[in-house]
């Protein structure tokens, strides 16, 4: 049986064992943001298994108030796994949040390891859910102690003509959700949300943002965007340093995915001496955002 975390004492538990590793890394901010209320758009259940002793197997739920629900999938590392053992948990799990049947027909986003999403694939498959998926094949990148000591002191450069400065949620949301290529219904309230409550970065020229980078609910960097006249000047790094260096000082540790196929990018933070991929014996681990969507009806 699933443990879900409820008490303050549980929470507190949760926040101190999630911390040690990167499979556990959505996790740890998420809990966090959950104890201090950072983020109430984004309410999470969190759950692990077994319900006492050392914890195998972690899940949560962020039913988001804007946009569709995450739910996150985790296996701790240097523990046994079943992969049936795994799978009951995953039908308890969906049980607990989606109602007795555990076939959600609403839309949602599930995020793991791949091995972790595939099995959750498959118990989606046999159900009678009339949902369809889409996945997006992703590494991940965090920052170790030593590089965000590194962050910390390097200095933030950009152009003559260009300034540092914050984005205002309430007035400039909007043109930030214009230009992220995956927004749909729901995200521009949620990128007002983001933007209020969590940390963010902005260079402006003539006054005008024209560079900019946010942080997702469930912690990892989100949308960097540079409009194109003002590119190949560094600023996508500038707002990068600066964002991050927000993050470390606000006690959160820096991480970001980079989809598989965008081998430029990839190849070019693997190399980047503030960034940490995630391996495991030697190769990235691959990290699965796999959306789920009601099929439409045929007319």
């Amino acid at each position: 049986m699933l443990l879900e975390i409820r008490s303050r004492g549980e929470w507190r538990q949760a926040l101190k064992e999630s911390q040690i590793t990167p499979d556990l890394i959505y996790f740890h901010f998420s809990i966090r943001q959950a104890i201090e209320d950072k983020f109430p758009e984004s309410p999470v259940k969190v759950f692990a298994y077994p319900d006492h002793g050392p914890k195998k197997y972690w899940f949560m739920f962020k039913d988001n108030v804007f946009i569709d629900a995450y739910c996150m999938l985790a296996h701790v590392p240097k523990t046994p796994f079943n992969a049936g053992e795994f799978a009951e948990c995953l039908l308890e799990f969906r049980r607990r949040v989606f109602g007795p049947g555990g076939s959600p027909e609403r839309a949602h986003t599930v995020v793991g390891k791949e091995r972790l999403v595939k099995l959750y694939t498959m118990l989606m498959k046999q159900s009678p859910s009339r949902c369809s998926s889409s996945d997006l094949c992703l590494n991940l990148f965090y920052m170790n102690r030593e590089q965000e000591q590194l962050t910390l002191r390097e200095s933030v450069s950009i152009p003559d003509g260009y300034e540092v400065s914050e984005i205002s949620p309430y007035e400039e949301a909007e043109l930030v959700n214009s230009t992220w290529r995956y927004a749909k219904e729901g995200d521009l309230e949620q990128t007002v949300a983001k933007l209020a409550r969590l940390p963010s970065s902005c260079v402006r020229h003539n006054g005008d943002p024209v560079a900019f980078e946010m942080l997702d609910p469930a912690g990892f960097l989100n949308h960097q965007f540079v409009f194109e006249d003002h590119r190949r000047r560094g600023l996508g790094n500038a707002v990068e340093l600066l964002l991050t260096q927000k993050c470390i000082r606000n006690k959160m540790t820096p991480f970001k995915t980079v989809s598989k196929s965008n081998r430029i990018v990839l190849d070019a933070t693997a190399k980047n001496r503030f960034w940490t991929r995630w391996e495991e014996n030697g190769q990235p681990v691959t990290v699965i955002f796999q959306t789920w969507a009601p099929e439409s009806s045929p007319s």
